[in-house]
């Protein structure tokens, strides 16, 4: 009996020397470290406020998600009345000989069929189609290196400095033809994370309708065989494999390549605002194809752990910047509110953009942030001026090219 307590009062002992444990603090380490991918972001569409970063500036390798680019200025190209979902297109030989590549195939296109711009529109958002997209950059720029050249002066007005885009598809250059890229052949489309946040911002803020058609499930496109069911890339929309009950995704991009990994930018609503997620080349099994969307899964809850969305300042409350700066609300303010910080300990800061909450500066408005929050707000300039479509120039044909190329079709 005397070993028994003796044994009892030593392991008691031990037990004292030990670390206390904290079950709150394990399980945000837990999160963060699930997260488990080279590089993530999330933040609050409509304000902008970043809700957490992990070496998000870091410019990697982007797969399918440079569609988000493409089918933003395809988007803006219909709003302009530049092109209608009603107009039609035929594939070139080579983007329909791409859909039957096993490595590059989804939706299958016959070079001798003509697709309507709406059909195209829904293969490149829902199941990634790389020809569909290509035929839709080629319609609005006229060729697929003008529409580059577009994207890469959409991304440098939007204070996108070092951007990488090469195609519009988001393959490498070396799975592509001359003509449908441009720099070098085993070159890749790269962005940073914040780069990323910053394009979709823009998508969702001047096209939010493009989730009426992010948010399907599957996609019935027509084929020489018949119509054919494409079951949705995003695995954590309702009813596919990976949905989780209280984070209802409805978008927005997969990207997938050798380089790129497994990645994924997502969006939700909740509690009236808005989540975007990008978590890029997410770790795992190369077999694992839930990886991507587990680190995104465990993002959102990393969110919703280390958050609450609450109202911070009351409807024609008054704020003060400096004595002569003074700024009236013109209704509750509601934002991300770190855990265990008191929103009357917040700074606020004039923002020259659509950033934070509209406030009133005497008769004229103007737009607040929060200095002191823990990621600050993603980099969104106002963009002063609109890209314009490029208008391809005319090829001027000899005589003798001319007679040259009749006899040429005549065999």
């Amino acid at each position: 009996m005397k070993k028994f307590f003796k044994k009892l009062v030593i392991a008691l002992a031990i037990l004292l020397m030990l670390p206390v444990f904290d079950p709150q603090t394990a399980q945000a380490e837990s999160f963060v470290a699930n997260v488990n991918a080279k590089a993530a972001l999330a933040f609050d569409e409509n304000s902008g406020q970043i809700l957490y970063a992990e070496n998000a500036n870091k410019k990697v390798a982007i797969g399918s998600i440079t569609k988000i680019l493409t089918l933003y200025l395809v988007t803006k190209a219909i709003h302009q009345n530049n092109l209608k979902f009603t107009d039609t297109i035929k594939p070139t030989q080579a983007q329909a000989d791409m859909t039957n590549l096993d490595e590059l195939a989804n939706v299958s296109l016959d070079a001798n069929k003509e697709y309507t711009v709406k059909q195209l529109y829904d293969a490149a958002w829902i199941v990634s189609s790389n020809s569909a997209a290509m035929m839709l950059a080629q319609k609005v720029g006229g060729s697929e290196t003008n529409f580059i050249k577009m994207m890469r002066k959409t991304a440098k007005s939007w204070g996108i400095k070092d951007a990488e885009i090469n195609n519009v598809s988001g393959l490498n250059n070396s799975d592509l033809d001359k003509g449908m890229y441009l720099g070098s052949k085993d070159g890749e489309n790269k962005l940073s994370a914040y780069d990323i946040g910053i394009i979709v911002k823009h998508i969702l803020d001047e096209y939010p309708e493009v989730l009426k058609t992010t948010s399907q499930p599957d996609l019935t496109f027509s084929t020489s065989q018949g119509d054919k069911i494409y079951k949705s890339l995003n695995l954590l929309l309702k009813g596919n494999r990976d949905y989780q009950e209280g984070y209802e995704f409805d978008g927005l991009k997969t990207g997938t390549t050798k380089q790129a990994g497994d990645s994924f930018v997502g969006t939700y609503p909740i509690n009236g605002t808005r989540i975007v997620t990008i978590v890029m080349d997410a770790q795992g099994g190369a077999n694992d194809k839930d990886k991507r969307f587990r680190s995104t899964q465990n993002l959102a809850h990393l969110i919703n752990d280390s958050y609450k969305y609450q109202t911070v300042v009351k409807k024609n409350h008054e704020i003060l910047i400096t004595k002569k700066e003074k700024y009236k609300t013109y209704r509750d303010v509601k934002m991300w509110v770190p855990s265990g910080t008191d929103p009357n300990s917040f700074i606020y800061k004039t923002t020259p953009n659509k950033l934070g909450f509209n406030v009133a500066h005497g008769k004229k408005q103007a737009q607040l942030i929060v200095k002191n929050v823990p990621y600050g707000y993603i980099n969104y300039p106002n963009v002063k001026n609109p890209v314009k479509k490029i208008v391809p120039k005319k090829v001027h044909t000899s005589f003798w090219d001319n007679i040259a190329n009749f006899f040429k079709n005549l065999f």
